[in-house]
């Protein structure tokens, strides 16, 4: 025998083996079939995680079935493949026949494949003894395997039906995710135990049946039914949950708990767990230590006094020093309500019975998570949603719409709010293709050739779109004054014609042009704008080579291109700025529903991995920028929308605080992740984000300050009666806060009416107050720049544009002289990106320069690839070209990479139609757009360099210096008490500053978060969390300041203002830390709401809540942003806890 047959001897003794250990083997499983299901179930794990939670169940309940098709297939394969190297080797040796068959591989697996199916073949035939009895072995073997694999199906699904069986086991009132004790509720009536053995006895039958079918056929423990209630982890959380309150959370003395089954039950239990250890492999972390006796009744002690009903806490509730000792209270307390029995009346028993029952519950837990984790449980319960009263309902819902029309509705709202790129951009082509066929039909016309002016007029006309569209959007006559365009245009003309063709003068000219038109920028967008229609046009010219007798062909048709950019604004696209606005509007709440996905499977899955976070923080950016455009159309006073600048002002206020809150919403799911979470409150969380993401999606296209004031339209609250969560972790607890404030503050967007948003901003986190209206607003008062008002603006404010002025003149001047030594014929291609990719700092023009070649080099495949396909055929070309001038347009403000790559694949079809392509030119495309990008990036970490860091902490400074200022106008009128009046004027101002300065501050750190180690405990996302929280935080400062009376202002002035001068201290602290030195001292954390004993429901306990969270975080801050050996060892902040 060959090697070719020893081989198929090695596959067909593997696959035979391990179908015999696979189905007839008890306790072990095969070893190919264990490691192939477990690799098909981590792959479609890894699938479904990414899927949405409505699809999910759909595809998990297959998953059993594809392991199945897998692993026959496998032994079906295997069987055949075996075979057939072994008919491999006996073919060379003339051993059979052939009547139209072949004597290679294909040949053998036919042959092996019609024998084992018991079919056969006329086409191959055995010659031999040895060959025959070979073919008819294997032809048993397809019987045989036929039973095998029967014998394997039934056994599988026999398991399955032994864990429907054991899940139905236990009673689920209510359809939650299941309570042990609420299950045994049926068997206890009146407090007395009846037919409880039964019960006892039939689940362990159930259980044991289940076991046993496992160690059989562990393929089954995959099985997913897509249910909550029907699963593995369910069955043994429960199991475990009954053993341990039947035994352990009744007295002694009672009769339920020397019931006969439950030390069978215990057993079968932990000897499952151990089979399971080897396979799960966790670990057992936060292992927890036995109490003393003192301890133990120490902490029952207070677990009653938290629990007790007489009255009200004075005090918030707080985690219990030990949740073991809670969990143990918690049980035997309902236990005693189910049997009718004081609980916990005896410590002393009590202690013993906790002592034993504390290893169980450890390993119950570590048992349940395990099998949780690796069979990606992730339950989600919602109770008492569906009982809001009718009458809070809104009064008009969005139709219940789905399929591929709503889908791509949902994702165009969210990726283009009002179409008003789609629109900019087609009003760009339409007058790129106005300008050329005008030029090109008056050319002709005049007797001249119609190329390359007519071409000259588009990208004129595509250039001038830009400022014609910020003119366009102004009323009556202002919108001619994109009209301006057409002077850079003229000049920039008037010096091509002047400036000598020598390389030295064109290198000069370019770099000064460069100079000016980055300069121009610091006269606003409309001056950027001008600056960019100067170069690109000079550029332009230079690639055309005009002489002095072009002047006026070119001007004229600049003339032209120009009008057509200014005329095509009065085309009416979309419904105006009103659409811009109820567009805004709904593409900002979908942002806020799509943010919750995520976060529901962090909680629901207590997980927070690379996916999660990656899903989460796009979710955030998405919101930010649907943020940052509503709110601009906030700023724009429109007579349409029928509202004054203070109205204005108090939406773009609510706007922030949904903002936040949803930042706040996210941090706190992200905390409430880890194997310490109870599975039914990870479940209760997870419906609770579920049922608000509902909520938001359930709300009316136009909200109620857009549609009629009369229209009852309240927002959709939470019954009032619902009892805080005492029993949950802290963590859990401020996740269940955060989603309550999350939906109280897009509620309050989404419901204001017209008269609601005169005055103060109103209530932020749900507490149900009126803040008085009074004390004038801030109508009309925009800021002017993104420094806050108040006479604050950092220096240097005008240094930036002639920063960059002078590295674009640099770079520019550079790239087109070493371009030149490249190519003589196109090396004005090196001067494009580096004039383009210059950015604010070295970390943004790395980033920009680095897409710059990314989408240069895709854009060159696309071209050259369109350029092949279609040639030079015009009618088709044409088309192309104007869809490249369509998408990178449209991409242009969103996405550097693809208006690179359309803008560059728009340039080798104009070079193609020219007729002027070849791969040569393709490839000085890319050479010349690295040796721009490259140059831009040394000279902006050479020549007067802004480091991204640096700017980053100028960035926050402004921004913690504008909070700094929020929090002692705050203080300021506290400290007055019932003599001061609340400046809401210029709180007002300082609120829109913020958002301002965040959004700049998001903006400044967008390189920083995508490099390596963006998401370590110092790294950048960690301080732009704290930073959010430091503004959610003090967004509630000035909501409670706000509703707080003079009669419940009970502190002092001195009070006041030892409070404020910790916080003042700790904020210069913080803004010398930003700066790079180093703070002298910092102050200890405040506990005002501890040190004045104030009641913690209370408007003035959330003015001294906010103030500590205000301090903890400033602390924080400073912690993490000196560097590790100028920390001061005084830092005790609490934010870590809090």
């Amino acid at each position: 025998m060959d090697a070719v047959q020893w081989l198929g001897i090695i596959i067909l003794g593997l696959t035979l083996l391990d179908v015999f250990l696979t189905a007839l083997n008890y306790d072990d499983a095969g070893f190919l079939t264990r490691a192939v299901t477990s690799w098909v179930w981590r792959v479609i794990r890894r699938v479904t995680r990414k899927m949405s939670r409505g699809r999910r169940p759909a595809v998990l309940r297959q998953v059993t079935g594809i392991q199945l098709i897998v692993t026959v297939g496998m032994w079906v394969g295997g069987t055949i493949l075996g075979y057939a190297f072994i008919y491999v080797g006996m073919m060379r040796e003339q051993d059979f026949l052939y009547n139209g068959g072949t004597d290679d591989a294909f040949g053998a697996i036919y042959f092996s494949t019609a024998q084992l199916s018991t079919v056969g073949t006329s086409q191959v035939v055995p010659d031999t003894d040895v060959s025959r009895i070979i073919s008819v072995l294997e032809t048993l073997t397809g019987v045989v395997l036929v039973f095998l694999i029967l014998t394997f199906l039934l056994g599988v699904y026999g398991v399955i039906s032994a864990l429907r069986g054991l899940s139905a086991q236990f009673y689920n009132p209510g359809n939650s995710v299941g309570d042990p004790v609420a299950s045994l509720k049926p068997y206890f009536p009146g407090g007395e135990s009846r037919d409880l053995d039964s019960k006892l006895s039939s689940i362990a039958d159930s259980f044991s049946s289940y076991t046993d079918g496992v160690r059989l056929h562990h393929s089954a423990y995959y099985f997913q039914s897509g249910r909550d209630t029907f699963s593995l982890p369910y069955s043994i959380r429960m199991l475990s949950g009954v053993v341990g309150a039947l035994r352990w959370g009744l007295p002694r003395s009672h009769p339920v708990t020397v019931e006969p089954m439950l030390l069978p039950l215990t057993d079968q239990f932990l000897k499952f767990a151990d089979y399971m250890h080897p396979l799960l492999g966790w670990t057992s972390t936060d292992v927890p230590e036995t109490r003393s006796r003192g301890e133990f009744r120490r902490l029952i002690g207070e677990d009653i006094e938290l629990h007790r009903t007489d009255g009200h806490r004075s005090a918030p509730p707080v985690e219990s020093e030990d949740p073991w000792v809670a969990r143990f209270a918690r049980v035997n307390r309902k236990m005693g309500e189910l049997v009718h029995l004081e609980p916990l009346t005896d410590l002393d028993e009590a202690y013993e019975r906790y002592v034993e029952w504390l290893p169980f519950a450890y390993r119950a837990q570590q048992f349940t998570d395990a099998v949780g984790r690796d069979l990606d449980y992730q339950p989600v319960y919602a109770p008492g949603w569906a009982d809001v009263p009718e009458t809070t309902a809104p009064g008009t819902r969005k139709p219940a719409t789905g399929g591929v029309r709503a889908f791509f509705a949902n994702r165009f709202t969210l990726i283009d709010p009002g179409y008003i790129r789609l629109f900019g951009s087609l009003r760009v082509l339409i007058a790129a293709v106005v300008s050329v066929a005008v030029v090109a039909i008056g050319l002709e016309l005049a007797g001249k050739a119609p190329m390359p002016t007519a071409i000259f007029g588009g990208m004129i006309a595509m250039f001038a779109g830009g400022v014609a569209a910020q003119s366009g959007a102004r009323p009556g006559l202002a919108k001619f004054g994109g009209m301006l365009t057409l002077v850079p245009v003229v000049v920039a003309v008037g010096l091509i014609t002047l400036v000598p063709r020598e390389r030295l003068p064109s290198v000069l000219a370019v770099a000064a042009l460069a100079f000016v038109g980055v300069l121009l920028s610091r006269f606003g967008p409309q001056g950027a704008g001008l600056g960019r229609v100067l170069f690109m046009t000079f550029y332009f010219s230079l690639l055309l080579r005009l002489s002095p007798d072009d002047f006026w062909l070119y001007a004229l048709t600049g003339l032209v291109s120009v009008t057509a950019s200014v005329l095509v604004q009065f085309i009416p696209l979309g419904h105006g700025h009103v659409g811009l606005v109820r567009s805004g509007v709904r593409a900002f709440e979908n942002s806020v529903a799509h943010s919750i996905d995520p976060l529901v499977d962090t909680v629901s899955a207590a997980r927070w991995d690379p996916d999660l976070r990656k899903r989460m923080h796009s979710g955030l950016d998405q919101l930010h920028h649907t943020a940052s455009f509503l709110g601009g159309q906030l700023t724009k006073q429109d007579p349409a929308l029928h509202f004054s600048a203070e109205q204005q002002n108090n939406l773009r206020i609510r706007l922030f605080d949904v903002e936040l809150a949803t930042v706040n919403l996210s941090a706190a799911a992200r905390d409430a992740t880890g194997s310490g979470m109870p599975i039914p409150v990870r479940a209760r969380l997870a419906g609770e984000l579920e049922q608000l993401q509902l909520h938001i999606r359930s709300y009316p296209d136009l909200p109620a300050w857009m549609g009629d004031s009369g229209d009852e339209n309240d927002a959709i609250r939470p019954p009032d009666d619902v009892p805080d969560p005492i029993d949950w972790p802290l963590p859990a607890q401020r996740l269940h806060h955060a989603v309550r404030e999350l939906r109280f503050a897009v509620d309050a967007l989404h419901t204001a009416r017209p008269e609601d948003l005169i005055g103060s901003p109103g209530d932020t986190d749900g507490a149900g107050s009126t803040s008085a209206v009074g004390a004038g607003s801030a109508a009309g008062e925009q800021e002017s720049s993104s420094a806050p008002s108040g006479g604050r603006a950092p220096a240097g404010t005008n240094a930036g544009p002639i920063r960059r002025a002078v590295q674009a003149a640099l770079a520019t001047g550079l790239a087109l002289w070493i371009g030149g030594s490249v190519s003589e014929t196109y090396q004005y291609w090196a001067a494009l990106p580096a004039f383009f990719v210059l950015g604010e700092t070295d970390g943004e023009t790395f980033l920009k320069g680095m897409q710059r070649i990314v989408g240069t080099v895709a854009g060159a495949a696309i071209g050259f690839g369109f350029a092949i396909v279609v040639g030079t055929d015009t009618p088709v070309v044409l088309p192309l070209l104007a869809l490249c001038i369509l998408a990178s347009t449209y991409f242009r403000p969103v996405s550097s990479v693809l208006s690179a790559l359309w803008i560059t694949a728009f340039v080798a079809l104009l070079y193609d139609l020219l007729g002027r392509l070849d791969t040569e030119t393709i490839e000085l495309r890319v050479v010349e757009t690295v040796i721009g990008a490259g140059l831009a990036l040394v000279v902006a970490a050479v020549v007067l360099p802004t480091r991204t860091r640096t700017r980053l902490s100028s960035d926050t400074s402004q921004l913690v210096r504008t909070v700094q200022d929020v929090t002692g106008i705050c203080l300021a009128h506290l400290r007055s008490g019932s003599t001061g009046t609340l400046d809401r004027q210029e709180l007002a101002r300082r609120e829109l500053a913020l958002t301002t300065l965040v959004q700049k501050v998001e903006a400044t750190a967008v390189p920083l978060r995508r490099s390596s180690g963006a998401l370590d405990v110092r790294g950048i996302e960690g301080r732009l969390t704290a930073l959010w929280a430091l503004l959610f935080y003090t967004r509630h400062l000035v909501s409670a300041t706000e509703r707080l009376s003079a009669d419940e202002n009970v502190l002092t002035d001195s009070q006041w203002g030892a409070i404020q001068d910790i916080g003042e201290d700790n904020f210069e602290a913080l803004l010398k830390a930003l700066a790079g030195e180093t703070p002298s001292a910092v102050q200890e954390d405040m506990q005002a709401t501890d040190e004045y004993d104030i009641p913690h429901d209370s408007t003035l306990s959330r003015v001294l809540q906010s103030l500590e969270r205000i301090d903890q975080t400033v602390t924080f801050m400073v912690e993490e942003v000196l560097p590790s050996e100028g920390r001061l060892s005084r830092f005790t902040s609490s934010f870590r806890r809090v």
